[in-house]
């Protein structure tokens, strides 16, 4: 089927194309009212589709939006997690009503950004998924619309077009130690990218040691283990603390992602132990992984859907100069108790 273009409209309306032009491109008040109800009806009847290239080089703008993540050189996806995933989603729906697109892409340094934003016209980014450092590595430009998800790096005080989205990681850390402390259990583990130089993970774990000595325990009932947010390393890991479990030099375990828990009960159940009954396994993220394994995951909860229309929201009022908004954004946390933790053991 032939496209519809403006001169068809205009020949059907019987007037000129740039009057038909005024009235598709929100400049209606050009023409009078009874012309531009006239330019509707025919763009309905006839099934006009607005051409997003002309109405590009109109704007100056591409209504395209980068989702910058870290590139990975051995052809995993760049989507490796379900809170990323949750969070790409809410993302790509939020710029899709307002008439923008999302297009993904694997980042590695500050030339790969530039390289983006220059050969797609790019007129915003979201970052998500790099540690502090790494962040900082991207030097993403001052005057560059950029939103970042999980981090307080980047630029040396990122400059005014940029904003942020974070959840309370301190606060989820703190109630999963309230939680696990309050069942009794005192020799506690903390899983996760600790080595990483991740701003979330060290947020998490500070909470979750203050919880621990809000509740008496001594300064080593915490320790920690370092593991890349993956089932397969949950599941290696599992394995790994199954003599500690049986040893009773740890009763609870909490991960710093639902992905990563689900693996560590994948693996302890393979070496034998029972979850909660020998050791507790709690989770960060509420992703429906949580609720989809045996037992089901006792989790914290943040609202990562939330997160992915809190940077949408952000960015297109940088892009559009409408950021009257505050530039940054915390979602909350709430801990969600289900079948993987119980009171710890006796003995």
């Amino acid at each position: 089927m032939d496209r519809v273009t403006l001169r068809d409209i205009a020949r059907e309306v019987g007037v000129s194309v740039m009057t038909v032009s005024n009235v598709v491109n929100g400049r209606a008040g050009r023409v009078s009212p009874a012309t531009a109800a006239r330019v509707e009806r025919a763009v309905a009847d006839l099934g006009y589709v607005p051409s997003a290239a002309a109405r590009s080089l109109v704007a100056r703008r591409s209504r395209l939006v980068g989702l910058l993540l870290p590139g990975r050189p051995d052809g995993v996806t760049l989507l490796g997690s379900p809170h990323d995933v949750a969070v790409t989603g809410a993302l790509e729906a939020a710029l899709r009503a307002r008439d923008h697109h999302l297009m993904l892409r694997g980042v590695g340094d500050a030339g790969d950004v530039r390289d983006s934003v220059r050969r797609w016209g790019l007129d915003g980014v979201v970052v998500m998924g790099f540690t502090d450092d790494a962040l900082a590595a991207l030097d993403l430009p001052g005057t560059l619309p950029a939103v970042l998800v999980d981090a307080e790096g980047g630029p040396a005080d990122a400059g005014p077009e940029h904003g942020r989205v974070r959840s309370d990681d301190r606060a989820g850390g703190h109630l999963a130690g309230t939680h696990l402390a309050g069942l009794g259990h005192r020799r506690l583990l903390l899983c996760g990218p600790v080595d990483a130089a991740s701003r979330v993970v060290a947020e998490r774990l500070a909470g979750f040691r203050a919880a621990a000595t809000e509740a008496g325990l001594p300064p080593g009932a915490v320790r920690t283990a370092h593991a890349r947010t993956t089932y397969d390393e949950g599941v290696a890991l599992g394995g790994r603390l199954a003599a500690d479990v049986r040893a009773g030099s740890v009763t609870a375990v909490f991960a710093t992602a639902d992905v990563l828990a689900a693996g560590v009960v994948r693996g302890l159940a393979d070496a034998g132990l029972r979850v909660p009954e020998d050791v507790s396994v709690l989770g960060y993220d509420d992703a429906e992984l949580a609720r989809q394994v045996t037992p089901r995951l006792s989790t914290v909860a943040q609202d990562t859907a939330g997160k992915g229309r809190l940077a949408a929201e952000l960015l297109l009022g940088l892009v559009t100069g409408d950021d009257a908004a505050p530039r940054s954004a915390t979602v909350p946390v709430a801990l969600v108790a289900r079948e993987s933790t119980g009171p710890a053991p006796v003995g």
